[in-house]
């Protein structure tokens, strides 16, 4: 294949990549213009965290089915099709403002969080079948490279999110940022029709365990995010939970199972990058939350400065993907280790001077950003190494998949803790006052609170990363010496 062309198709799945990448994060700075228009009450503000959620949920749970789907049918009709529901779930949420309000039908919230959910769907397949044809277009050899480049990509449309959303509320309606995928969606649909096809297999697609493993993420997460003490409801959601479990697992263990292929769970390079990958996803999304959210209330920064802020740290995860190519041309090992120090030590140095303003602390969001772009190429390199071509889509699925069900779970823990953890520091402060002096005081003392309560979750996303960063090293020894290097 002449490699211009190579060239042309890597960047037809690059930008698909961007597009569903950045409608994880866009959300974040839509969201006050949100409430407004959709007149979301107080009692409701709740609620609101649930339409990055459903994103995650739904990114999440597609991603098996999309792999198995990819197996099947080939990577650029899958795309397709993933860029059709995709596009679909942004018109649906561009006129969510439209829907008449009727006591019969969800609230526009819940609207929301429905089309955010279905929007997910077909955004969640792209990621992790663009790396698949990024194998079939490149020869081994050069697969970091492609890996680079859409990881890159991924992280890229993620930071730059929240800037994207700050600009489209600045001079448009929060409106536009959905409905804006359409074109660009079509865009890439015309130009995948010139991306060479691949082969297809007879793979079955069967997702009862598929959606066994969907209602335990969904219930486990509702379980975590909306925990306020053991009642009747979290006993019934236990059960439920250790009954599906256990099916799951006796299933698995008896290879019964559809939801991963058997012979999959003998590539221990997979399995390792797989837990990598959760505690990575864990780590990044907490830091991805706690620096808007403190720069908004701690340092009362403007939606564009904090959008700013942000590409900061998105501009070194992608200096990061390149030199994780070279790197990884060395050891993928080596890379993975680099990475998990590089991103520890950053975490640890902005847990210390998370009191700044973020628009300080550009070196040390250049580390944190290093760090995780660094770990793109050598978990799937190595978590793609060995697997044959006709389980290679769910593959890439499911190590895409850990990473999005550790963002799920590090999200819903910030949740819980944060909260939690805020009440109990500001139970004691005198809420409402009429003196000048004790309303000072009152507000130092509920700024010190959020300020406590921010590093505490800085500190477990350290403890994410060094958990990535011990699995790490312990698949030295776990995994095969041909696994584990490049």
């Amino acid at each position: 294949m002449i490699l211009y062309k190579k060239i042309f198709y890597i960047s037809i799945l690059c930008l698909a990549v961007f597009i569903a990448a950045d409608d994880q994060t866009v959300i974040v700075t839509l969201l006050p213009s949100m409430v407004l228009d959709l007149r979301i009450s107080i009692g409701e503000l709740n609620k609101i965290s649930w339409t990055i959620t459903s994103y995650l949920l739904g990114f999440t749970i597609i991603m098996p089915i999309a792999g198995k789907i990819c197996d099947k049918f080939g990577y650029r009709s899958t795309l397709i099709f993933s860029l059709i529901i995709f596009s679909l779930g942004s018109l649906l949420i561009g006129i969510t403002n439209s829907i008449p309000e009727n006591s019969y039908f969800p609230s526009k919230l819940m609207w929301m969080i429905i089309f955010r959910f279905l929007q997910a769907m077909g955004g969640g397949a792209i990621i992790p079948i663009c790396i698949v044809g990024v194998s079939l277009i490149l020869e081994k050899k050069y697969w970091i490279y492609g890996f680079g480049l859409i990881g890159a990509s991924a992280e890229l449309g993620g930071v730059i999110g929240p800037l994207w959303g700050s600009l489209i509320v600045e001079y448009f309606d929060w409106e536009t940022a959905f409905l804006i995928n359409i074109p660009i969606s079509m865009l890439i649909i015309f130009l995948m029709y010139f991306l060479p096809k691949s082969s297809i297999s007879d793979t079955k697609i069967k997702i009862f365990d598929v959606m066994i493993f969907s209602v335990i993420i969904i219930l486990s997460t509702y379980l975590i995010s909306e925990y306020n003490g053991i009642d009747f409801s979290a006993l019934i959601i236990i059960l439920i939970l250790l009954v599906l479990s256990s099916l799951l697992v006796v299933r698995i263990l008896k290879k019964q199972q559809n939801f991963i292929p058997n012979e999959l769970l003998n590539y221990k390079s997979f399995m390792t990058s797989s837990f990598i990958h959760f505690f990575v996803g864990a780590s990044l999304i907490v830091i991805m939350v706690t620096i808007p959210l403190s720069a908004s209330t701690i340092h009362e920064m403007e939606n564009l400065e904090i959008g700013l802020s942000l590409l900061n740290l998105t501009l070194f995860i992608g200096v990061g993907s390149i030199l994780g190519i070279f790197i990884s041309k060395l050891s993928n090992f080596m890379a993975l280790i680099i990475s998990g120090c590089i991103c520890s030590i950053g975490i640890f140095l902005y847990s210390l001077n998370i009191s700044k303003p973020p628009d300080e602390l550009f070196f040390i969001f250049m580390i944190v950003g290093l760090g995780f772009g660094i770990y793109i190429v050598p978990i799937h390199n190595a978590g793609l190494n060995k697997i044959p071509e006709k389980i290679r889509g769910i593959s890439s699925s499911m190590i895409s998949f850990s990473r999005m069900i550790g963002m799920i779970f590090g999200l819903s823990i910030m949740t819980t803790f944060g909260t939690a953890r805020f009440s109990e520091l500001v139970s004691g402060v005198q809420i409402f006052t009429t003196n000048t002096n004790d309303q000072k005081e009152m507000i130092e003392s509920i700024n010190l609170a959020g300020l406590s309560v921010f590093e505490e979750l800085i500190f477990g996303a350290l403890i994410f990363s060094l958990l990535a960063l011990f699995i790490t090293i312990l698949s030295y020894y776990y995994t095969d010496t041909t696994d584990a290097t490049a």
